[in-house]
C-alpha cells in the first residue's frame, strides 16, 4: 500500500514540481504567477530528482534549440537510456544566454544554491517524523523521477523527430504530447480542462 501511495505522491508533485513548473514555467515562461508560487514549485521540483530549477531548465533549453542534433544532451539517436537518465547530471556547464533571465530570478538562484542543502533537510526531517514510510516515498521521489524523464526523453523522439505517447504520462505526468509540444501546438492540460487555462510554448 505503501508503494501505492509513493506513486501518487509522486504523480501529483511531478505533475506540480516538474511538469507546470520546471517544465512550462521556468523552461519556458508560459504563464505568470506569485513569488509565493514560484517557491512551491521550486521545492516540489527539487524533491523530484534532486537537480535545481536552473540546472533542469537550462538543459531542457538546449534540448529544444538542438532537438535530436549532436548538440542535444538526451536524444535517444545519439545516445542510450542510461545516458538520457542522467543526462541532467551530464551536462557540466550551461552557456549563460540559455538561463540568463533564470540567473536574474533570487528564488530560482537560492534554491540552486542552496537546494542540496533544502533536500537533505526535507529527507532528515521526514524521517525522524515518518520513518520507513517517508524513506520509500522520498526514494521513490526520486528515482521515479528520473526513470520519468528517460522514458519522456527516449521514448518521445522515434526516428522522425519529437513523438507523441500518452503512455508516457504513467511516469511523466502531462508530458505524453511530446511532438505537440516541440511544435509548440496549444495543448489540452488538466488545467486547461478544469480550470480554463491554456499554454503556448516559447521558441526555446
Amino acid at each position: 500500500m505503501i508503494v501505492l501511495y509513493g506513486y501518487m505522491i509522486y504523480w501529483v508533485m511531478a505533475a506540480i514540481g516538474i511538469t507546470y513548473g520546471y517544465h512550462r514555467y521556468f523552461a519556458h515562461g508560459d504563464y505568470k504567477t506569485s513569488p509565493l508560487v514560484e517557491i512551491v514549485l521550486l521545492y516540489f521540483g527539487l524533491l523530484c530528482g534532486g537537480r535545481s530549477a536552473l540546472t533542469w531548465a537550462g538543459v531542457h533549453r538546449i534540448h529544444h534549440a538542438h532537438a535530436d542534433t549532436d548538440k542535444d544532451p538526451h536524444s535517444p539517436k545519439n545516445h542510450p537510456w542510461y545516458v538520457i537518465l542522467f543526462s541532467l547530471w551530464k551536462v557540466k556547464q550551461i552557456p549563460r544566454k540559455y538561463i540568463i533571465d533564470l540567473i536574474r530570478n533570487p528564488r530560482v538562484m537560492f534554491f540552486h544554491k542552496y537546494g542540496k542543502f533544502i533536500f537533505a533537510a526535507h529527507w532528515i526531517i521526514t524521517t525522524l517524523l515518518f520513518g520507513v514510510n517517508a524513506v520509500i516515498i522520498n526514494l521513490m521521489l526520486f528515482i521515479l523521477s528520473y526513470v520519468g524523464f528517460g522514458i519522456l526523453n527516449f521514448y518521445g523522439h522515434d526516428a522522425k523527430g519529437p513523438a507523441n505517447n500518452l503512455l508516457i504520462n504513467l511516469v511523466a505526468p502531462f508530458e505524453g504530447n511530446h511532438k505537440d509540444h516541440h511544435d509548440e501546438v496549444l495543448e489540452q492540460t488538466v488545467l486547461y480542462v478544469f480550470f480554463g487555462l491554456r499554454f503556448s510554448f516559447s521558441n526555446f
